[in-house]
């Protein structure tokens, strides 16, 4: 039989790897039941690898799909099927003499844009794919899309929504920000702005002045439609003016980065209570990254599956490994067998994190990995090439400030997370960030100081920037 690591849909313009979770799209909202959907999306993957497939159209795809499951399916559930778009096969949207294909985070951007939240948005923009689909719908004009949309809105938040996302093109006196891509205009927001302003560092007050100084403008020239890329062009142009160069190249190269296609991975490593965690929330929010991974949440899976016995080091704390070492191993002098049971923990957990990193890699997916586990020279992987990788280690230098990290955080767990245990290995946590200091020098990743959280955001940043730059991301292309 032919073996093929990987099997890729082609389309008209470029490719993307084949993933079983696309035909569990289809089959779970038909009432198919989870385990007979793994079932059938396993043997379409089966007879690809059999076939000897490289590479498969949505036509062909939809074909060998349509016949494995004609031989599980009762007959009502496989015609439901049949009738719908696959979640593997493009939508058309058709404007004009145009026609490109129909985007979710598009969607769900504009709808941002029109004062929803991200998370609305994101359901709003799903619930619309999702109705496309299910009408087997391949191709529809962008008037029609617009009011599917507000059909949707409408079920979801009732006529008033409805009528104001409808009405929102006809407001006497608005101004409008047109997406480049041709989807539905939105009403400019200040306070979406103002939003992005902070993102690159500002304060809340002066986020807000600029905004309305930036509306005033637009307002006396009369607009009533400014397209994006020229709106952010005017707010480059202002930050210039008002908070100098620095502020200024950081707005148009961030706004970039959450526009681009090529990913972005940010890696925070650093020992427990020194507020990774913290930091990586506060970057993704900034940045409109809604994937944030913990090392930690990859250890438990490898926990619930693999047995103390097989990996013990895995079945402990971090700054704990060494005491699952082999009897020979624990004649070596106590700060060797603690690095040595970290090490070996790391490199377990590295497995699950670059699968995760390849995976978000090929699918063009932004997130934050966090972590003790994430230590760089460990999460080489085949197609970093594909993303922005950009590591840190956030440090603790203040050791009493260490310590009550861990005080304060039992309290606000209510005991959850215990500062005995954590104060009782306090030495070799300590030791673990010497040794992750050492590593950050000899790779140059560059160290993040934890004492207050708006320095070490705005250090973060500093260091995105930076390696934005030496990406050769240049302004006129941000």
């Amino acid at each position: 039989m032919p073996v093929v690591d990987e099997v890729f849909v082609r389309l008209k313009k470029g490719r993307w790897p084949f993933s079983k979770g696309l035909l569990l799209e289809a089959l779970l909202p038909l009432g198919v039941p989870p385990e007979a959907a793994q079932a059938l999306a396993h043997s379409v993957e089966e007879r690809l690898k059999a076939e000897g497939r490289k590479e498969v159209t949505p036509k062909t795809l939809r074909r060998l799909f349509l016949e494995e499951a004609a031989r599980v399916l009762d007959e009502g559930t496989l015609e439901a099927l049949a009738r719908e778009t696959l979640p593997f096969e493009e939508i058309l949207v058709v404007e004009g003499q145009r026609a490109r294909p129909f985007s979710k985070g598009l969607l769900a951007r504009s709808l941002e844009d029109a004062g929803f939240s991200l998370k609305e948005a994101h359901e709003l923009a799903k619930g619309v794919e999702r109705r496309l689909r299910a009408l087997g719908i391949r191709r529809i004009t962008a008037r029609k899309l617009e009011n599917l949309v507000a059909d949707e809105v409408l079920s979801r938040y009732g006529k008033a929504a409805g009528r104001r996302y409808r009405e929102r093109l006809f407001y006497a006196g608005e101004l409008f920000v047109e997406e480049e891509e041709g989807e539905p205009r939105v009403p400019f927001s200040k306070g979406i702005l103002a939003q992005s302003l902070m993102s690159i560092g500002l304060s809340p007050d002066r986020a807000y002045r600029l905004a309305r100084e930036v509306e005033a403008g637009l307002r006396e020239e009369r607009l009533k439609v400014i397209r994006r890329d020229q709106l952010r062009r005017r707010v480059y142009e202002t930050l210039l003016k008002e908070a100098g160069e620095e502020m200024a190249r950081r707005y148009l190269l961030l706004r970039g980065l959450r526009r681009s296609l090529r990913p972005v991975h940010i890696l925070i490593g650093g020992v427990t209570g020194v507020g990774k965690s913290v930091l990586a929330s506060a970057l993704a929010y900034r940045l409109g990254i809604t994937h944030i991974i913990p090392s930690d949440a990859v250890r438990e899976v490898f926990r619930a599956s693999l047995s103390q016995g097989l990996l013990p080091t895995l079945h402990l704390s971090s700054f704990e490994a060494w005491k699952a070492l082999l009897a020979e191993e624990k004649e070596a002098a106590h700060e060797e067998r603690v690095m040595r049971g970290f090490l070996d923990q790391v490199a377990r957990v590295a497995v699950g994190l670059r699968a995760i990193q390849e995976r978000s890699a090929l699918e063009g997916t932004s997130m934050v990995l966090e972590g003790v586990h994430v230590v760089p020279r460990f999460l080489e992987h085949p197609h970093k090439d594909k993303v922005l990788t950009v590591p840190m280690l956030v440090v603790l230098q203040d050791e009493k400030l260490h310590r009550d990290r861990f005080l304060l955080r039992d309290r606000e767990t209510g005991h959850a997370r215990p500062q005995e245990k954590y104060l009782a290995h306090f030495a070799e946590i300590r030791l673990i960030q010497e040794h992750l200091l050492r590593f950050a020098e000899e790779e140059g990743v560059p160290v993040i100081p934890g004492e207050d959280l708006d320095e070490a955001v705005e250090k973060a940043l500093e260091v995105l920037v930076s390696y934005l730059e030496a990406q050769g991301r240049l302004l006129a292309h941000a």
